[in-house]
């Protein structure tokens, strides 16, 4: 039975002085700035949850899902390059995803999401119901 991914996002949160990383306006930011990734969107996410290997993402997804002017922003945030931000997407979003769904069931404690660092980011994953 393949999972179903509706509703679980990857949300990029980039620091922003006097703002916590996981208040309302961090998401309301990161939903306007087009950071919240919805799973059922990326192809390979499906592999992420499944108990086999897991499909890499490839740069040009990680640029199309985050946006080039957002990974500038986590580049220069970080005082690394874009292409070391994507590189970290390319290796911890796939093992984020992962570790949420061990028998391949995708699970996420609202309380306390699974989270990664992307350079001085953030990236969650998050359940939102409709």
């Amino acid at each position: 039975m393949t999972e179903n991914l509706d509703g679980y996002y990857c949300v990029t949160v980039i620091p922003e002085p006097g703002i916590a990383d996981t208040s309302e306006e961090a998401f309301s930011r990161a939903e306007s700035q087009g950071l919240m990734i919805p799973l059922a969107q990326v192809y390979q996410a499906k592999s992420w949850v499944s108990t086999g290997e897991n499909t890499p993402l490839l740069p040009q997804d990680v640029v199309n899902g985050i946006g080039r002017d957002n990974l500038q922003a986590i580049a220069e945030a970080s005082g690394i390059t874009v292409d070391d931000v994507v590189a970290e997407a390319i290796e911890k979003l796939p093992a984020l995803v992962d570790g949420a769904s061990p028998d391949g069931t995708l699970s996420v404690d609202p309380e306390n999401p699974p989270t990664v660092a992307l350079g001085a980011a953030k990236v969650l994953l998050v359940r939102i119901s409709a």
